[in-house]
């Protein structure tokens, strides 16, 4: 009788391998909700942890060697640019790969963890529901002066672009140069190439891929289809959704590498990330797909734009180089399995 009970309690703990912790029930998910739903002091409790991580020095990293070239890493920087320093290791494997999804899923629960964990944070990371706004993204109500809750006005020339007033407009990052945040809006930001070749249809406006129809395209299409369902989020040529918010906000965002240097991109991939979760609601066969390689292929990413070489599987790693745990893929699916417990508010 004692053996049976001790197999029991040993079955009712079952033990993630694969993460050697045990794996926890999900049975209140936290609520992310929209930005503007937040209200003042949401809003306000989220921007003081963003200055706060800015404001915290540098922790130890362990980069993976994803990417070449990357700068050294600056001891006399501060943890959030530690933070910037991670996507930046992660251009080249966690873009227009298989990895992208899962990865930046994971980097926003760990970005979640650092604001509460170094800085207090009460709440939950947020979204930015472009849909809402997609009829003139430039004038969105998150982009406003206010000090203490806006993330700042468009800029022009004579600051360089350089945010002039809103909470972070005093604010430094380190990469890849010492500098202000930057912002510039350009509707049809697909004029200018950004890799070897130039856009297929350069005259394409951003905010046309950011509607509500757009929203509800991709949500309910492509059922157990992630390649498809992952390149129509990129877009053909990468002019889709995911590329129009970096690309149009301009500055900061726009670089593939340090974009997160703008905390508009935590808001933007919140949003990325709801738009996932949607879409692996709508149809139980989309629940657990994953597809796509790990070797990036920007030269002929309409022929693979999820990448090539090894193909990913739900046992593939992520690496969070030293800022939060590391996972797998089959981690990070779900947003209410256990490792993971949350859901978006609509």
């Amino acid at each position: 009788m004692i053996g049976l009970l001790i197999l029991v309690l040993l079955c009712s703990n079952i033990v993630n391998l694969s993460s050697g912790m045990a794996t926890p029930k999900c049975t209140k998910p936290s609520l992310r909700r929209e930005w503007r739903t937040l209200g003042y002091d949401g809003q306000k409790a989220f921007i003081d942890a963003i200055k706060c991580l800015s404001h915290l020095p540098h922790e130890s990293l362990i980069p993976t060697g994803a990417t070449p070239g990357l700068p050294p890493i600056l001891t006399n920087s501060s943890l959030y640019d530690d933070v910037v320093y991670v996507h930046m290791d992660a251009t080249n494997s966690a873009h227009s790969t298989g990895l992208f999804l899962p990865w930046h899923r994971l980097y926003l629960h760990t970005m979640e963890g650092l604001l509460k964990k170094k800085c207090g944070y009460k709440g939950y990371m947020t979204y930015w529901d472009w849909t809402i706004d997609s009829h003139n993204i430039e004038h969105a109500p998150l982009f406003n002066a206010d000090p203490v809750i806006g993330f700042g006005t468009f800029p022009d020339a004579s600051t360089n672009f350089s945010l002039s007033n809103g909470a972070f407009h005093d604010i430094i990052r380190a990469y890849p140069l010492a500098h202000h945040i930057q912002r510039n809006y350009t509707l049809k930001s697909w004029q200018t190439p950004l890799f070897s070749w130039p856009f297929p249809l350069p005259q394409k406006e951003a905010n046309s891929t950011q509607t509500p129809a757009e929203y509800v395209k991709i949500t309910t299409s492509f059922i157990g289809n992630f390649t498809a369902f992952q390149y129509y989020m990129d877009g053909y040529g990468l002019q889709g959704m995911h590329g129009a918010t970096h690309t149009s906000l301009g500055g900061n965002i726009k670089d593939l590498s340090h974009s997160p240097n703008d905390p508009i991109f935590f808001l933007h991939h919140g949003q990325l990330d709801r738009v996932w979760a949607a879409w692996q609601a709508h149809h139980p066969r989309n629940h657990n797909t994953i597809a796509g390689f790990v070797v990036q292929d920007l030269d002929d990413f309409d022929a693979h734009p999820l990448g090539t070489g090894m193909p990913v599987t739900d046992d593939t790693a992520i690496y969070m180089a030293g800022i939060g745990p590391d996972a797998k893929i089959h981690d990070v699916l779900s947003t209410t399995g256990g490792y993971l417990c949350y859901q978006y508010a609509t």
